[in-house]
């Protein structure tokens, strides 16, 4: 920001809210000349009355014009609703456009995976979104050395890694045309890391019953509980599919290699 002295800062009690108290105290921090304060006042009460009872994360007017014959209008706004409270706003179906929708982020909606399309080449699926987070950023790292190879998707599986999961997954990231290779990285907990490699063999052999593509590479590493259970699991069930790599840095080093490869 060029200018922070610019920008006004007025802070909100949660409890009472916007009212006409603090709507003028807002009018008056913004500078707002005196002919239309009352009108941005109430500009100001409705934007929070949206922002509580629609249970939004944000309430956003710009720009606020006035117009030739003196009266305050939005010309444009957004609105960013929390999906967490749709089941106390149902209307709000209503508003979804279908067809803004990346296909690959509807299809895993519809099987329940919190999944996000990136700009990458590497498919990224974790255990633990702060887990998959952290892979995010080895990878995009360890991209740098081969050409800014960089994640295709966050999936976060959770802690319940079943073969059915596993294979919804994998079966989204392999359907990215973008993605050139897999990078599995789990932190075995509850979930042991012997069930979540289980859980990949069954989807390898899932995804292929039903016709789909594990032609590419998967890098594999599983750390944390019963971690050598795992690996041997994985070893001699999917050798010629799967590549385990010991350290989160390693294995996003060789997923990043693979993507460049183009394998």
């Amino acid at each position: 920001m060029e200018k922070p002295e610019a920008l006004a800062r007025v802070p909100i009690d949660a409890l009472t809210g916007v009212d006409d108290a603090k709507a003028r105290e807002i009018v008056a921090k913004g500078g707002f000349p005196d002919e239309i304060a009352d009108q941005v006042a109430e500009v100001a009460q409705k934007l929070w009355d949206v922002f509580v009872k629609e249970d939004a994360t944000l309430v956003e007017v710009n720009p606020l014009v006035k117009t030739g014959d003196g009266r305050v209008i939005a010309l444009d706004g957004k609105v960013t609703l929390d999906e967490n409270a749709d089941f106390r706003h149902p209307e709000h179906a209503a508003l979804h456009d279908e067809h803004a929708d990346d296909p690959l982020e509807a299809k895993a909606k519809a099987k329940g995976l919190n999944y996000v399309k990136l700009d990458g080449q590497v498919g990224i699926i974790g255990n633990g979104a702060g887990l998959v987070m952290s892979t995010l950023d080895v990878v995009a790292y360890a991209g740098e050395e081969f050409g800014g190879v960089k994640p295709a998707n966050f999936l976060d599986i959770g802690g319940g890694a079943s073969a059915e999961v596993m294979a919804d997954g994998l079966d989204i990231i392999l359907n990215d045309p973008d993605v050139r290779a897999v990078f599995v990285n789990v932190f075995g907990g509850i979930t042991a890391c012997d069930e979540v490699a289980n859980g990949i063999v069954q989807a390898i052999e899932l995804i292929k019953s039903k016709g789909g593509d594990v032609s590419k590479p998967l890098v594999v590493r599983l750390d944390g509980n019963n971690a050598d259970e795992g690996r041997r699991i994985l070893n001699e069930g999917e050798r010629d599919i799967v590549e385990l790599v010991d350290t989160m840095d390693g294995a996003a080093r060789r997923a990043a290699e693979l993507a460049a490869a183009g394998v």
